[in-house]
């Protein structure tokens, strides 16, 4: 993989483009054996599969939506407090509304208690927002990475559970066709960021973190099927 950037760190390849450096790489070499366990998940191969039931499917939207209402907040109180973050955080990284959305989307009107995954989720991105605001920039890169390949996640559901364009797809498609130009630009940010070593280490520690927890939550999402969502 390589990317375009003028960045100081990258080293120009055959062809002009830039390998993955600095920062970006550090968090995307540091992070990829979770990411691999994430796309290996039960949950996650069934939702690539479009096989989750509108119910399931609804339950893990209840979860983020937990999960969101103590990010969304954190990340534009980080993005006050340090200035890094200011430089890369964008109100269009904000899903707590895409999620409400969503929900209403698939008439799902009664949101299910934190799972014991989600409250701790919550309750890590409180501790680590309010001790370093700056190392919200690894819940950041873990959150609009994924959305590289929900964006595919996407358009199976929608195809599955028959849903119309632009519905309920919100928070796995936060960009749509925007979506190479956002992360593009987002990867280069990264690299722009001017951390000390030990910021980038905590980012990276908050990043892996990021990714268990989701993983965490998803295991605990019950299974649904689609006789029983119908019932329901």
């Amino acid at each position: 993989m390589s990317e375009t950037t003028n960045h100081h760190h990258g080293h120009q390849g055959h062809h002009g483009a830039y390998k993955v450096t600095g920062f970006h790489k550090k968090l995307k070499e540091g992070t990829q054996s979770l990411h691999d366990q994430a796309e290996s998940g039960n949950f996650q191969v069934r939702m690539v599969n479009g096989e989750l039931a509108r119910l399931e499917f609804g339950a893990f939207l209840g979860q983020m939506r937990h999960v969101h209402a103590t990010i969304d907040p954190a990340m534009t109180a980080a993005s006050e407090k340090d200035e890094r973050v200011g430089r890369i955080f964008q109100d269009s990284h904000l899903r707590l509304h895409r999620i409400d959305q969503d929900l209403k989307d698939l008439d799902c009107t009664d949101v299910a208690e934190p799972l014991p995954a989600t409250a701790h989720f919550v309750n890590f991105v409180t501790d680590i927002s309010a001790k370093s605001p700056v190392s919200m920039i690894g819940v950041l890169y873990v959150k609009e990475g994924a959305t590289n390949g929900n964006k595919f996640i996407a358009k199976k559901l929608r195809e599955t559970m028959g849903l119309d364009e632009g519905r309920a797809m919100g928070y796995l498609d936060p960009h749509g066709k925007d979506q190479r130009r956002c992360w593009n630009a987002f990867k280069e940010q990264l690299n722009e960021l001017d951390l000390t070593e030990q910021e980038e280490d905590q980012c990276l520690e908050v990043a892996q973190e990021t990714f268990k927890m989701v993983m965490n939550i998803s295991k605990q999402i019950p299974v649904a099927h689609e006789p029983a969502a119908a019932q329901a």
